[in-house]
């Protein structure tokens, strides 16, 4: 199962660097066109901006994996192995509700918002907005997995100081 979530979150890296490179390509030419041609492309913008949209919210996904996001710890490094764990786990069941919303409210306003047109473009704006749902998703599903390891190490007798899957010392 680690494999699957290692892979996942693989993909998830490449599909934000790429779009993280279609976001600087579409920013610079818009730059270089406004500099050289005196003449700005009229759809770079919004199309970078959307990209970037995306590009944020699937990174998120991944920082959540990594523990990543900003955190305040003072209660749980005051806390024994098996009270971090405990701990970890009702986060994780908070998290869990967040995430529901983001996905149940996500997908409400994608739908809703498939007849709005972009400006520039006239793509629907759902497409931008199911970045939602869909991080939404993949951040449930990753959260999932922080809780079962919650619980794998409240179960034993010494658990690791931290089991998220890549520890990062300061967090």
């Amino acid at each position: 199962m680690q494999r699957f979530f290692d892979r996942m979150e693989a993909s998830i890296v490449w599909i934000a660097i790429a779009l993280l490179a279609l976001m600087v390509i579409l920013i610079g030419s818009q730059v270089c066109a406004r500099y050289i041609l005196n003449q700005a492309f009229y759809w770079t913008e919004e199309l970078g901006r959307h990209v970037m949209i995306w590009m944020v919210m699937l990174a998120a996904a991944v920082c959540l994996r990594r523990g990543f996001h900003l955190n305040i710890n003072l209660l749980e490094q005051r806390l024994s192995g098996r009270g971090r764990a405990a701990l970890r786990f009702l986060v994780g069941l908070v998290l869990s509700g967040f995430f529901y919303l983001m996905i149940s409210e996500g997908w409400s306003l994608a739908v809703k918002t498939m007849v709005q047109r972009s400006s520039a473009l006239h793509y629907p704006m759902g497409l931008v907005y199911a970045s939602l749902p869909i991080c939404g998703v993949l951040m449930f599903v990753f959260n999932i997995e922080q809780m079962a390891r919650a619980v794998k190490s409240f179960n034993h007798r010494h658990p690791p100081a931290d089991p998220s899957p890549t520890s990062s010392e300061g967090n």
